[in-house]
């Protein structure tokens, strides 16, 4: 007996709030386009079952039309915790929709759990955090999730080995490492000839955890051991923004740094994307990755690779798998703004250096760190499930 929907929930396609969704993810959710073709679609349907955290929708969203590109027919279903019933108003979709998959994220991994075992069909998840266990579910919780999952992507191999540590040898099998990557066609690759040569840009949250106020600190230590003019813009908002103009002001570089929020996903001008192209270093001097990063590779650091802008970051776990010092970019100890200023000086002092590691960081992004190519193993993976559990039944019991 099919269950029926004991409420009326939001249309799975939109957003929780439209009003303050982003731009872009607004546009990719509600695009007539995206959902007028559907009946036209062979592959397998699938359904997507996320939280209502807006900030963390649009790299989801860019997966999903991946998946779409592919040929999958995605459904996209949005959890609120304060809402009675979502499963089961999921599982009668799904029964409704013959989806044959479900993929969720950490935060929304024990819906489709129970959804399973009202439908009978499988389901994968996205881990967050290099530390899978930081956050969500509890160790026994996870592990439980994992084993009933057909399969569970990590968005780095930090997360990989966390949970596999935790898991046991059995479950490698199951367990696959799939950077979310980056359009490499967005973010073309600009040569050295049109970049400012004293130009620093940095970007982030301006949270302590991005580790701007070290930078700063590095800025001041090069005004005073070397007689060129070091320009730093750092794009971005955050609570940390009047304690950094507080420290800009007490090391007097107000003629030497400059704060503007700019970013890809609003009609700000310059968009961040304009500054990579102009600026000849990227600094992201992380203390820790910050929490927009769910885990997952900081984008912003895929896309100044790919743009072919030099990168001086930190070596936390996260970075060193993306960044081989010295060949795609240059790493520092976190927290030290004296190696810091000797990394940002050498790049400053070395055109050739530069143009090297931003030709190796362009050609590492789109073998390894390609969105699309990324898509198409996650792809593979949804395909594989999609048929083991073609056979099981649909109807809700």
């Amino acid at each position: 007996m099919p269950v029926g929907r004991p409420h009326a929930p939001p249309p799975p396609y939109l957003p929780p709030d439209p009003k303050s969704a982003p731009r872009s993810v607004l546009r990719l959710a509600t695009d007539p386009a995206r959902r007028s073709d559907k009946k036209d679609r062979k592959g397998a349907p699938i359904g997507y079952v996320l939280n209502r955290d807006v900030a963390h929708l649009k790299p989801v969203l860019d997966e999903i039309l991946e998946l779409e590109r592919f040929g999958f027919d995605v459904h996209v279903f949005f959890v609120d915790r304060n809402f009675p019933g979502y499963a089961r108003w999921i599982a009668h979709e799904v029964s409704e929709r013959r989806i044959e998959h479900l993929h969720a994220h950490l935060a929304t991994v024990d819906v489709a759990r129970h959804v399973k075992r009202l439908t009978h069909i499988g389901y994968s998840f996205t881990l967050a955090g290099p530390n899978p266990f930081a956050a969500g579910p509890d160790l026994t919780s996870l592990r439980d999730h994992a084993r009933e999952a057909d399969f569970v992507v990590a968005p780095s191999e930090t997360s990989r080995r966390e949970l596999l540590s935790a898991m046991g040898p059995a479950m490698a099998g199951r367990v696959f490492r799939i950077y979310r990557g980056v359009d490499v066609e967005r973010f073309p690759f600009s040569p050295e000839a049109g970049r400012q040569a004293d130009a620093i840009l940095a970007a982030g949250p301006l949270v302590q955890a991005s580790g701007f106020d070290d930078l700063i600190d590095a800025i001041a230590i090069l005004r005073d051991r070397r007689p060129e003019r070091i320009r730093l813009t750092i794009a971005g908002a955050g609570p940390s923004a009047p304690k950094l103009k507080a420290t800009i002001t007490a090391r007097h570089l107000e003629d030497r740094v400059e704060l503007v929020a700019a970013d890809n996903e609003s009609n700000t001008h310059p968009t961040l994307t304009d500054l990579m192209r102009v600026h000849a270093i990227m600094a992201l001097p992380y203390r820790r990755l910050p929490g927009s990063c769910d885990g997952a590779v900081p984008a912003v650091l895929l896309e100044a690779m790919a743009m072919g802008l030099p990168v001086v970051s930190t070596s936390l776990d996260g970075m060193r798998e993306i960044i081989d010092d010295g060949w795609n970019g240059r790493l520092i100890t976190p927290r030290q703004p004296h190696w810091l200023a000797g990394a940002l000086e050498t790049l400053l002092d070395n055109v050739r250096l530069r143009v090297r590691i931003a030709t190796n960081a362009r050609e590492d992004v789109e073998q390894s760190f390609n969105q699309a190519v990324n898509a198409s193993e996650l792809a593979r993976l949804l395909s594989m499930a999609a048929v083991e559990h073609r056979t099981c039944a649909r109807e809700v019991v």
